[in-house]
């Protein structure tokens, strides 16, 4: 009798191994998990990346300058910034963009942005522009996001690449560049 108990638990404990790798929802497409996964971990093999560790400590992006700026101004997560930016996926196509001639949202630093878009701007200084590289888990995770038309337009998992212009920042009621 003690065997077959034995068995038995041997048994659901082989179970729960096995379906620990996979995900629970149905609905995720691992492919497409698994290669934004192995994208953003070849960024550590690019010597032209740099690597900055979230402020909240999930994780970390890869970052690229691509032009710097003159201003000295690092904002703060309190201050308010003006921001030129385009969002795309892995498959390069772009999400989102607050690009000029359009007037770019103003943001406070730590609210309205994702995770990875925060610790980048508060390492960047005014005129600083970047490519950035974030993983899902400071973007935006596990869920897809829709766009204006009810489309999926960041499926989930998704690593997400900006570049990110610093225009400005508004600290304490003024506008510094």
């Amino acid at each position: 009798m003690i065997r077959y108990i034995y068995i038995i638990l041997l048994l659901l404990s082989a179970a729960v191994f096995f379906s620990c790798g996979k995900s629970e929802d149905p609905t995720v497409d691992e492919g497409w998990k698994s290669t934004n996964e192995e994208m953003f971990a070849a960024l550590t093999y690019k010597s032209e990346y740099s690597r900055i560790m979230s402020e909240s400590n999930m994780g970390h992006i890869y970052y690229k300058v691509l032009k710097e700026g003159t201003g000295t101004l690092v904002p703060y997560y309190t201050d308010t910034v003006k921001v030129y930016y385009t969002g795309s996926l892995i498959t390069d196509s772009i999400f989102d963009s607050a690009e000029p001639p359009y007037k770019p949202p103003l943001q406070n630093v730590t609210s309205g942005f994702i995770d990875g878009f925060t610790t980048a701007l508060q390492h960047m200084r005014t005129g600083d522009r970047w490519e950035i590289w974030i993983p899902q888990e400071l973007g935006y995770g596990t869920v897809a996001q829709t766009g204006s038309t009810g489309k999926t337009s960041i499926p989930a998992y998704s690593t997400l690449k900006f570049e990110i212009e610093l225009v400005s920042v508004k600290r304490k009621g003024t506008w510094v560049q």
